[in-house]
């Protein structure tokens, strides 16, 4: 640890430790304005973006004190709050009280974001410009689904000791942060791997500079498990029968209000339908409002299901039977998006975003051509 003269290696002593810090533009945080108390000791509010609790978030702005994940429990514990999203805008704080309150959200099986929100009357939104860095992170990485809009990054970023001169640093003080560096390192790897995250993202963070940020790109963040796939994959053929379905599966889980785990294409008696299975059991009192969704080169076409074309099939799917005309929209659609308004006591909204290639659309063009019966 010593050169041969007995001097300590280096005016800076690294912990081995880094944060994530989440920016927009170029600097570490936004700047603070009246209405955006990011410097202030963080504060819970509850805020939706309609009457849908599913709409609903935990914003949580400011800074993390070691008196915040007791603040955050008295709030889940005496406050009302429709959401299940954590909604984070902080510069950071206190690294073991971001442990802490991260383990408190994945107790309570929270969700995390990071935006700011914009108020719009009653109401409002997720925007960008949201900040989530150093101890925040680890808030972050809590959630059970975790995501980062576009239009904030997320960044690594190392600690160290600092001294101008080499000498200012005693073997016995460089020892004694070593030896915290390495107590660090542990714990942090420790919540890495309790969390699910991928633990190599923490030697990737210590291999960058103590002045530089390492600012993963959208596919490390899902490598890493840093965020939670969304959306469904690409369409796969099976035959059944006489004939062949297609079939996509979700990426991610399932979760609060999103249920929709694999959606089915096929034909039967020269009939098309699509077959949305659910993670949960669906209701058989009554027949769900349903939307499709279909975005094309020209627009986007939004077509209602009449009570006549949904029945439940078994216990956990409904099966819609599909207009001509809905064929040839997913024939050309780039995306489609369906959703079935349940009742909140029965698991909330089915619901489901797939882009569609050029081979999905050929493999659905397949399912509705070779019917199973």
């Amino acid at each position: 640890m010593f050169d041969r003269s007995g001097t300590p290696l280096g005016a800076r002593v690294r912990i081995v430790a880094w944060f994530l810090a989440g920016l927009v533009f170029g600097g570490f945080a936004p700047e603070a304005s009246a209405q955006d108390p990011f410097d202030s000791e963080m504060t819970f509010e509850n805020v939706c973006a309609g009457n849908s609790a599913a709409s609903c978030y935990i914003r949580a702005v400011g800074t993390i004190s070691k008196d915040t994940p007791q603040a955050f429990q008295k709030y889940l514990d005496e406050d009302h709050s429709d959401g299940n999203k954590v909604l984070l805008h902080s510069p950071g704080g206190s690294l073991l009280a971001g442990l802490k309150l991260g383990e408190l959200i994945r107790a309570r099986g929270l969700e995390t974001r990071v935006g700011v929100w914009k108020l719009d009357g009653n109401f409002g939104e997720v925007s960008t410009g949201g900040v989530c860095a150093s101890a925040c992170a680890y808030v972050f990485l809590g959630g059970t689904v975790r995501q980062v809009p576009e239009g904030n990054r997320l960044g690594f970023h190392q600690f160290y000791l600092s001294a101008p001169r080499a000498g200012e640093v005693s073997a016995a003080k460089l020892e004694t942060a070593l030896m915290q560096a390495q107590e660090l390192s542990s714990v942090i790897v420790r919540y890495l791997l309790e969390m699910d995250i991928d633990a190599r993202i923490f030697v990737l963070g210590s291999e960058a500079r103590s002045d530089d940020m390492f600012y993963p790109d959208r596919e490390q963040l899902l490598a890493f498990s840093l965020v939670t796939p969304r959306g469904f994959g690409e369409f796969f053929l099976e035959p059944y029968k006489d004939g062949l379905v297609a079939a996509a599966k979700r990426k991610g889980e399932t979760r609060l209000y999103d249920v929709a785990k694999q959606l089915t294409a096929y034909c039967r008696d020269s009939m098309p339908y699509l077959l949305i299975t659910a993670d949960n059991v669906v209701p058989d009192s009554y027949v769900p409002d349903t939307m499709l969704f279909f975005a094309t080169e020209s627009g986007t076409i939004k077509a209602s299901v009449g009570d006549k074309r949904i029945r439940r099939a078994g216990n956990q799917a409904y099966e819609i039977l599909l207009s001509r005309e809905a064929v040839e929209l997913l024939g050309k659609s780039l995306k489609f998006r369906f959703s079935l308004f349940l009742a909140m006591a029965d698991g909330g909204e089915i619901r489901g975003e797939l882009e569609l290639s050029d081979m999905d659309r050929r493999i659905l063009e397949a399912s509705y051509r070779f019917c199973i019966s």
